[in-house]
């Protein structure tokens, strides 16, 4: 293949006594060097050579993906108040439409049509849509290109006119106060932080900025308590947090704080009659809930309400006005506990791997609590729980045309890693598909910042099932998975175990007998695609055959010495500050970019967005480059930019489709 020959420039960053050199530190410079975009655009041509001879097997690919998925249908209407919401999706339309009907009623109103404004624009993301208390009002942000950056505008439902564009270039999330004229949202600063908490009205007449956090290393975000008597304005770091609160009848603008913050301490709140309940770490590493007077917040005073674990990692606490719901996670599976005064009631599920959270939860005063689920072979399923029968009752299901649950199997396992430590894996097939054969494979993971990637449904991946593919998740270290302990031992010094355990999954499915060696493709995201880049580093045995990095974290060293980047400062309290020479060292030991060797390498995929905030698009652009100079392999390592798109990748559903067929495609070639 015929790659194109980028000039290079060597940079030089000088610290700890140590020269790093960069042959193509200028990509960044796309305002300032042509060359930049040159490349760009001729990357994304020869893939689109790439895939010119499978073009059949893409768009069979693509029509597989679109008959998955309803061409017009609704999604489940959640109560709220005297209305019911939903949206619907129409043939041929990339974009939702968002309708209400009073309860009871068929009679519809429309409030929001996505699609009209699409129109004219490449990209299109609705971060917020927020009816006021007194469901005349609608508040929405756009986002039109990728950047994250929202413009707020308002729209009166009873004249399906809007009233007023707001703030241009926001946060995506804007609160309402009670009376229904006020709202509060946060600006960005020049690193795209959210760092000041405005409030307003819907007629724009003031402007008053009632919060600042000045640290780096904090993002402030609004929301609403559930019995909607207060707005929480939370400071939230990568191990702490510091939340303060204010009326939301706008009495008062003055925010009030609960806890400051405290190093690795982190909280939640919710209101109780005259009591928060605090979902926190301050005393259990799993968390535990505690009661404390609103006037008063104190941790030495607080009772407990429910206590934490060494099996059972707290994770949310939903508060009504008669019932409260804590969901938690045990054994790496999600549970709910419901409290309704001295009875305490668990929901829970019966298959070996899925995942159950909460649903749309709108109404305060209900006996009801509404939740999802789904696994592997289960679509997104919707329940009532009715707290005074303790009964489920089944209210929706997304449908999959053509899908059977009973053509796969699923199976989960906890396969050792490299230090003796189990780690659960998620393995679903066709029951055609035999252990023993040379199946191919694709292993998915993140594991980092404590996020984990739940065993639920996806139809796309069905596309790859039944062509005789394994589809495998490692639920690694650096998520949180199996509990707060299991984050903490994928962070900092201990962030290789991340990479040891994905490379331990890829092992075991090739022992096993799932794939064979060079049947085996890896796939990660973000700080998952950092995951794909450092796993096929340690690969020296060559078990991979193909690699997708997805908005790849690929140059963590370089990135975390520039704190002119957006994320920078925050993210010091996940990979550590580079200025400190133990951290510099650790870090240096596995980020992608500064590790790739003179060796084999599997054919390799880079996706980047060209409008990306958090990972920009030159770090897959220049690791993709670094990877060609250095591999000894005749492998592709391709580069394919959107570029109109931001970290979230394509925006409507069809183009999503598209990107889908583009990897699936991808993989199917190279591990022939």
């Amino acid at each position: 293949m015929n790659y194109p020959q980028p000039k290079k420039i060597p940079h030089e960053t000088k610290i700890h006594d140590q020269v790093l050199t960069d042959d193509y530190f200028w990509m960044r410079n796309r305002e300032e060097d042509s060359d930049v975009m040159k490349f760009l655009n001729e990357e994304n041509e020869l893939f689109k050579n790439y895939l010119s001879d499978s073009e059949e097997l893409k768009n069979t690919i693509f029509e597989e993906l679109k008959s998955r998925e309803l061409q017009t249908y609704e999604t489940c209407p959640y109560p709220h108040d005297e209305y019911e919401y939903f949206e619907r999706y129409e043939e041929g339309k990339d974009y939702p439409i968002h309708f209400r009907r009073h309860i009871g009623t068929d009679e519809r109103q429309v409030c929001l049509d996505e699609n009209e404004l699409a129109k004219g624009r490449d990209f299109l993301d609705v971060g917020a849509f927020e009816i006021s208390p007194c469901h005349r009002y609608l508040i929405y942000t756009i986002d039109d290109n990728g950047d994250e950056l929202y413009d707020l505008y308002i729209k009166d439902l009873s004249t399906n006119e809007i009233i007023k564009e707001g703030p241009k270039k926001i946060n995506s999330g804007p609160v309402w106060f009670n009376d229904s004229k006020h709202y509060a949202y946060i600006e960005m600063d020049e690193n795209m932080r959210p760092f000041k908490v405005h409030v307003t009205d819907i007629n724009n007449s003031f402007d008053k900025v009632i919060y600042t956090e000045e640290s780096g290393e904090y993002f402030l975000t609004v929301e609403e308590t559930m019995d909607h008597r207060f707005l929480l304005i939370n400071a939230g770091g990568s191990s702490n947090n510091s939340i303060s609160y204010l009326k939301a009848d706008a009495s008062d603008l003055n925010p009030i704080e609960i806890f400051p913050k405290e190093d690795k301490i982190e909280y939640t709140v919710e209101a109780d009659g005259n009591d928060f309940l605090v979902l926190t770490n301050k005393f259990s590493e799993n968390f535990s809930v505690l009661r404390t007077p609103i006037t008063n917040p104190d941790y030495a005073t607080a009772s407990v309400e429910v206590e934490g674990s060494p099996e059972r990692y707290l994770t949310n606490i939903n508060v009504f006005k008669d019932f409260k719901v804590v969901s938690f996670r045990e054994k790496g599976l999600n549970h709910f506990l419901v409290i309704n005064g001295s009875e305490r009631k668990e929901i829970t599920f019966p298959e070996d791997a899925y995942h159950a959270g909460g649903g749309n939860n709108a109404n305060f005063d209900t006996n009801v609590y509404r939740y999802n689920y789904s696994s592997p072979t289960t679509p997104s399923t919707t329940f009532d729980y009715n707290v005074e029968t303790g009964e489920s009752t089944h209210i929706h299901q997304v449908k999959v045309p053509g899908f059977d649950h009973e053509n796969y199997v699923v199976e989960r396992k906890f396969i050792p890693s490299h230090d003796g430590v189990l780690v659960p894996m998620t393995i679903i097939r066709a029951k055609t598909t035999k252990i023993g054969d040379p199946n191919k494979c694709l292993l998915y993971g993140y594991g980092s910042y404590s996020i984990s990637i739940h065993p639920w449904f996806n139809r796309n991946n069905i596309s790859l099932l039944d062509r005789g593919f394994v589809y495998a998740i490692g639920h690694i270290r650096g998520s949180s998975t199996m509990g707060r302990a299991w984050y903490e031992n994928g962070k900092f010094l201990k962030k290789q175990n991340t990479f040891k355990d994905f490379y331990s999954c890829v092992k075991y499915l090739i022992n096993e007998g799932y794939t064979a060696k060079g049947k085996i493709g890896i796939m990660g995201g973000s700080a998952g695609g950092m995951l794909v880049g450092a796993t096929i580093n340690l690969d020296t045995e060559n078990l991979i055959g193909a690699a997708c990095a997805d908005v790849p974290f690929v140059d963590v060293l370089n990135t975390m010495l520039d704190d002119s980047l957006p994320l920078t400062q925050l993210e010091y309290e996940e990979w550590g500050n580079p200025n400190d020479k133990e951290y510099f060292d650790y870090i240096k030991s596995y980020c992608p970019y500064s590790n790739v060797q003179n060796r084999d390498y599997p054919a390799v995929l880079a996706i980047a967005g060209l409008n990306d905030p958090r990972v920009t698009y030159w770090e897959p652009m220049k690791w993709t480059y670094k990877l060609r100079d250095y591999a000894t392999d005749s492998r592709v390592k391709l580069l394919w930019t959107n570029m109109d798109a931001g970290h979230a990748g394509a925006s409507g559903r069809f183009e999503s489709f598209k990107e889908v067929a583009d990897i699936y495609t991808f993989f199917i070639k190279e591990l022939e």
